[in-house]
């Protein structure tokens, strides 16, 4: 189908090439876990009413406009083990990927992202599929969680969120199969690589003697967008889907939202976000490219070992010895005076709802900006020794990225995350940790190459 027939397939208030309506910011869909607002199998009710309502929206003009059109919009763009993708799956799926990067949806631009959505679509079946295989599919409570957590980002209750949706012409029920991917995916992970991996005392020796080697040099938070090439015939498409999401970047659109939607490494659920990382640590293709990017750069594709890179570079620093220092971000909230105990006991709830929604130091940044509070974001590298007795003693126990129990502070309550550590003695854990991490992604990287050699995908599109 042609981008020009494409826009005739889902008429409606807004056309298939106008910029999604948002209310004048972009959505932010990135996976996240909190404690539930809404239960599994409200979940189902709210999104099958929604969804049978906007479907029958969405297809009642082609209908009538005809069997042709009609059955064009249902059409198979793909089948991968005999499960369908269908032409209104990549549709809603592309406008989801505009919608949450802030893309002006063309038929050029959209030309560009249905590549990228089908190949997401197509490795998300596969997915499923191997976790069905498993049994070990994300529960309707997990999903619900998820969804919880995308809207409150949004600053909306879930009606609101899913109402957003439907007037962008977006079924409910695309959303909730990506989330539902995402964390079958990570079970899979979970079950089949974690237990296999160890990570050997001699491999973080050799971690911390370059970190020694290192001193003086330098130290860089970095992003990523990764897609790999997993056959050489695939090669060529691969670089020019690379080529089309860094226009879309330098057109504006969002790295993280991106990154999100379409990068196939373990950091897109963190927005592409490696974090902060020595330069040594980067194979030597990545290293030679950042090496010569300036603080806010976005340059690619770079060819890797085995695929493109889109790299952002947000930050450099120089990597020094000396004091313990911290990096840390906040979540303040005001507490209820004495006395007031219903209140305090509901703010104590809303500070734990608040903290179950953080695994890393990009969500509490998220979390922090979306309270609006004074004193949330980020508090900046401080000198261990100024802190408080308290307030050592757990950041010094506290595992990088990982949010503290809500602690009372001057009589207000507060969520800290370390978000890096400097000087003193090396993080032996942290190192273990980005390890693990490594080759985790790593195995997960080849089991869903396997994956994909081993099914039978017919392209139709």
């Amino acid at each position: 189908m042609t981008a020009e027939t494409m826009a005739h397939v889902v008429p409606g208030p807004a056309n298939a090439y106008s910029r999604p309506r948002i209310g004048h910011r972009r959505i932010l869909i990135l996976a996240a876990e909190t404690k539930h607002l809404i239960t599994g199998r409200i979940l189902r009710r709210t999104l099958h009413a929604t969804a049978a309502g906007l479907l029958l929206s969405l297809l009642l003009p082609a209908l009538q406009a005809g069997r042709p059109l009609a059955q064009d919009t249902l059409r198979a763009v793909a089948v991968v083990n005999d499960e369908v993708i269908s032409m209104l799956d990549l549709f809603l799926r592309t406008r989801l990927a505009a919608l949450s990067s802030g893309i002006q949806l063309t038929p050029e631009s959209q030309s560009r992202l249905q590549q990228q959505v089908l190949r997401r679509l197509i490795d998300e079946r596969l997915q499923l599929q191997e976790a069905e295989r498993l049994s070990i599919m994300a529960s309707d409570e997990e999903v619900a969680e998820s969804l919880n957590a995308i809207a409150r980002r949004n600053k909306m209750s879930n009606e609101q969120f899913l109402a957003m949706l439907a007037e962008n012409q977006i079924l409910p029920l695309a959303i909730h199969e990506q989330i539902k991917a995402e964390l079958a995916w990570r079970n899979v992970v979970k079950v089949r690589l974690v237990p296999r991996i160890v990570i050997a005392d001699e491999e973080i020796d050799d971690v911390v003697t370059r970190i020694k080697a290192g001193q003086g040099g330098s130290q860089i938070n970095l992003s990523e967008i990764y897609l790999e090439v997993d056959n050489v015939q695939a090669e060529d498409e691969v670089r020019r889907s690379a080529i089309g999401l860094l226009e879309e970047l330098r057109g504006g659109g969002d790295f993280s939202a991106l990154a999100s939607q379409f990068s196939q490494a373990a950091t897109a659920a963190k927005g592409g976000n490696i974090g902060w990382i020595e330069e040594s640590q980067l194979p030597e293709e990545l290293a030679s490219v950042v090496r010569g990017m300036q603080a806010g750069e976005v340059n690619g594709p770079v060819r890797g070992l085995t695929g493109f890179y889109i790299l952002y570079l947000k930050d450099r620093k120089a990597i020094s010895g000396g004091e313990d220092s911290v990096r840390l971000t906040q979540i303040f909230l005001d507490m209820p005076p004495d006395g007031q105990e219903a209140e305090r006991a509901a703010r104590l709830a809303e500070a734990e709802a608040l903290r179950s929604g953080i695994d890393s130091c990009a969500t509490a940044a998220e979390v922090a900006k979306a309270s609006g509070a004074p004193g949330s974001g980020d508090l900046g590298l401080m000198k261990v020794a100024d802190l408080s007795p308290q307030l050592q003693s757990l950041v010094q126990s506290l595992p990088l990225e990982q949010p503290s129990e809500p602690i009372n502070i001057a009589g207000s309550l507060a969520i800290l995350v370390v978000c890096e550590r400097q000087g003193g003695a090396i993080d032996r854990d942290r190192i273990q940790n980005n390890l693990m991490a490594q080759r985790v992604e790593i195995l997960a990287r080849r089991y869903l190459r396997d994956l994909r050699r081993q099914a039978n995908v017919d392209l139709r599109l």
